[in-house]
């Protein structure tokens, strides 16, 4: 396959050239999220608003800096194509693997009420055990006044 300088040069030449002035609005965009993210992450919203207003926030971001400052906006066609597929399979994949943990053994998943009433599978490290065959001295109770 040939590429035609002429093509490419008709192509650059119907782009319309943006000026300085969106650059530094994008740019106040960013500042603007970013002070957004600052806030929100000292507001402690509740467990899954503050996660999602974070990742919502991010989302904007990467897409102002993809659409502007890589020059998405001014180009079409298979550009936006191949952007938007790796954004769909990039959602594709962090849903599946959020399912994926959601599913799996209730000790591994802190926010379920059970938890903490459950024993974990597997010897418990960390309380000192005796060797085997050695048993403990245990002092005995006191006597109850009668």
């Amino acid at each position: 396959m040939v590429i035609r300088s002429r093509d490419s040069q008709s192509e650059h030449d119907r782009m319309e050239h943006a000026g300085v002035g969106r650059y530094w609005l994008v740019f106040a965009a960013l500042l603007a999220g970013t002070a957004a993210t600052v806030f929100v992450a000292r507001m402690h919203l509740p467990h899954p608003y503050g996660l999602l207003t974070a990742l919502l926030i991010a989302c904007t971001k990467s897409a102002l800096v993809v659409l502007f400052f890589m020059h998405l906006w001014d180009h079409g066609g298979a550009n936006r194509l191949v952007f938007a597929t790796s954004v769909v399979f990039v959602a594709l994949l962090i849903g599946l693997v959020v399912l994926d943990s959601a599913s799996r053994f209730l000790l591994l998943n802190p926010g379920r009420g059970a938890t903490l009433q459950m024993e974990p599978p597997g010897p418990d490290i960390l309380t000192p055990r005796d060797p085997p065959g050695v048993e403990r001295w245990v002092p005995p109770a006191p006597a109850r006044p009668e």
